[in-house]
């Protein structure tokens, strides 16, 4: 049993697909779960903008 903290050999180690499959892979994710995410955020904020111009216009009109 090796030691708790020992180097781990990991020379013989491969791996079925590389750091450009990887990449590419969380690449393709984001670009199909990016548009979501920022429809979310807009439909978290969009009364806030809408209640911002809506004062904006109400002073000008008070004006």
């Amino acid at each position: 049993m090796p030691a708790l903290g020992a180097a781990i050999d990991l020379s013989g180690l491969s791996l079925p697909f590389t750091v450009a499959d990887v990449i590419g892979s969380v690449n393709s994710l984001l670009g199909w779960v990016g548009p979501f995410v920022l429809l979310a955020i807009a439909l978290g904020f969009a009364p806030k903008i809408i209640a911002f111009i809506k004062s904006i216009f109400g002073r000008a009109a008070s004006r």
